[in-house]
């Protein structure tokens, strides 16, 4: 089967490779991949949907806040469908505990960085 080079593009991204400070730990929803990637999220969702039927990523739902102009403009919670690459997986899900068990970690060096900042 060919692979487009957006395909490409896409599974990369989706490998959680990055130190996670741009768009967090992995899995990534459409919009984490646009914001990686560039292109739009229909063209994205659309295109990651595919790859899932070829069983080259995975979906699951996640629980994120999301910005919403509407009943008033805030973060709120919803549903969202987040994709792993099923050829990194274990990997991923690995380095993703790995960095959340170091996140208070970092917060704390970021605090002192900022304080000593004056």
């Amino acid at each position: 089967m060919r692979r487009t080079e957006n395909q490409y593009r896409i599974l990369e991204a989706l490998t959680g490779l990055e130190d996670f400070l741009e768009c967090g730990p992995p899995p990534y929803s459409a919009a984490d991949v646009v914001f990686m990637v560039g292109g739009n999220v229909r063209n994205t969702s659309r295109t990651l949907k595919l790859l899932e039927a070829r069983g080259m990523v995975l979906s699951e739902f996640k629980q994120r806040d999301q910005w919403c102009e509407v009943p008033k403009p805030g973060h709120y919670p919803r549903s969202i469908r987040c994709y792993w690459s099923i050829a990194t997986l274990e990997e991923d899900q690995a380095r993703v505990k790995a960095w959340l068990a170091g996140a208070e970690e970092r917060s704390r060096a970021a605090i002192d960085k900022l304080l000593t900042m004056r």
